[in-house]
C-alpha cells in the first residue's frame, strides 16, 4: 500500500528538491553496472532524462525495488479527492519530479523502470464491475518461469506481487478477496470480474512518453481498445450466472458494437437495442434499485445478476460507460480510435 494522499499530505517540494530527496534515498543502492546500463539504454532510446533521474532509475534495477519505491517513496495521487480537483495523467518523469502517482501513473512509472532494465514488462488490466479498474505491470521471472507484477494503490493489498505465480489467472485471483467497492468501502462488496491479456504498450505508443514532461492523456484514453482480450474471473453473482473461463471484450466496446450505447446527440444507453429479456430486466432493476444503498441489494442484486448473465455487464456499468464515453468525446477523441479491429 502506498503512502495515502490525502489525508496524509506530502511535503510541498519543488521538482529540484524532490529529485534531490530521491537521490539521497537511493544513491547507496545504485550498482555501477546498473547505472552504466541505464545510461546506455537512455542514450540508445533518445530519452531526455536528467543525470539525477537516471541515477534514481538505475537504483530500481529489479521489480522488487520498483515496488519498494512505489510503496514507500511515492504518495498516492488522489486526483478524485474532491469535485474541484483537476485530474492528472503524469508521465514517469513527472512522477519523479512530484513524488505523486495514482494507479495509472504508478503503472506507467513501473513499466518504464522495468523496461529500461530489460525485464520485458507487459500491461494487464484488472476489470471491476460498478467499480474502477486496476492497472498492473506484469513481468516474468524467466529462471523460475513465474509471473509477478508492480502496482500502485491507495487501498490495502492492491499493490504488487512477487514472481510466485505460474499463470496470470493465479496472479489476478490474489486480488479478488481484497477488491471491494470504492462506493461502499465494505470488504464484503467484492467487485473484481476479469483480467486482460498482457499487452506490450510500446508497440502502440513507442517509448518517448517515458521521459516527456507533458501529460500522457493519449495513453490514458487510448491504451485499452477492442483488440484486448479479457478473461472472466470468479462470477460476481454466483456460478449460475457466467462461465468463469470465458473470454470477452471490454464491456464498453461490446456495448458500442452491439448498439447498446449510442453516441448521438450524446452517449446514452439505448435500451431498445438490448436483448429482449435484458430490456425487461433493465426496467425491473431500476424500479428495485435503491440508490441510497450505493450497490444493489436484495431483489435488485438478483435482477442485476440475471442481466449480467445475458449481457456480461450491469445496468449501472452501462450508464457509467456512457458517461465516461461522453468525457472521452469531449476531449476530442473519436470512437473509431477505440475500435481499431472493427
Amino acid at each position: 500500500m502506498s503512502k495515502l494522499y490525502p489525508p496524509l499530505v506530502p511535503p510541498q517540494l519543488t521538482a529540484e528538491q524532490q529529485l534531490a530527496y530521491y537521490v539521497q534515498r537511493v544513491q547507496a543502492r545504485v550498482h555501477p553496472a546498473s547505472l552504466g546500463k541505464i545510461r546506455t539504454r537512455v542514450r540508445e532510446l533518445d530519452l531526455d532524462f536528467s543525470e539525477q533521474e537516471i541515477l534514481i532509475l538505475a537504483a530500481l534495477d529489479n521489480p522488487r525495488r520498483v515496488q519498494w519505491f512505489l510503496d514507500h517513496e511515492v504518495y498516492y495521487n488522489n486526483d478524485h479527492g474532491d469535485i474541484e480537483q483537476e485530474e492528472t495523467s503524469m508521465s514517469p518523469r513527472m512522477v519523479l519530479r512530484t513524488g505523486l502517482a495514482h494507479c495509472f501513473e504508478g503503472a506507467l512509472f513501473a513499466y518504464t523502470a522495468n523496461y529500461l532494465h530489460g525485464f520485458e514488462p507487459r500491461w494487464m488490466l484488472l476489470e471491476g464491475t460498478r467499480d474502477v479498474d486496476h492497472n498492473l505491470v506484469v513481468y516474468q521471472d524467466h529462471h523460475a518461469v513465474r509471473w509477478g507484477c508492480n502496482a500502485h494503490s491507495g487501498y490495502p493489498h492492491l499493490g504488487g506481487r512477487d514472481a510466485e505465480f505460474f499463470t496470470l489467472r493465479a496472479l489476478a485471483e490474489t486480488y479478488y478477496p481484497h477488491y471491494y467497492s470504492g462506493l461502499t468501502n465494505d470488504p464484503n462488496d467484492l467487485t473484481l470480474v476479469g483480467f486482460s491479456d498482457p499487452v506490450d504498450i510500446t508497440k502502440k505508443f513507442g517509448v518517448q512518453w517515458m521521459a516527456q514532461l507533458e501529460p500522457t492523456w493519449e495513453m490514458y484514453y487510448l491504451l485499452v481498445d477492442d483488440t484486448w482480450t479479457f478473461y472472466r474471473m470468479t462470477p460476481p453473482y454466483g456460478a449460475q450466472y457466467r462461465d468463469a473461463s470465458e473470454t470477452h471484450g471490454y464491456t464498453l466496446f461490446v456495448a458500442l458494437k452491439r448498439g447498446w450505447i449510442e453516441t448521438k446527440p450524446r452517449p446514452f444507453v439505448n435500451v431498445n437495442h438490448l436483448p429482449p429479456h435484458a430490456q425487461t430486466l433493465w426496467h425491473q432493476f431500476w424500479e428495485a434499485f435503491d440508490p441510497e444503498t450505493q450497490l444493489p441489494r436484495g431483489r435488485a442484486a438478483q435482477l442485476e445478476g440475471e442481466f449480467f448473465k445475458i449481457t456480461g455487464t450491469t445496468p449501472i456499468d452501462l450508464n457509467v460507460n456512457a458517461e465516461e464515453l461522453g468525457y472521452f468525446l469531449e476531449r476530442g477523441y473519436r470512437v473509431e480510435q477505440l475500435l481499431p479491429s472493427k
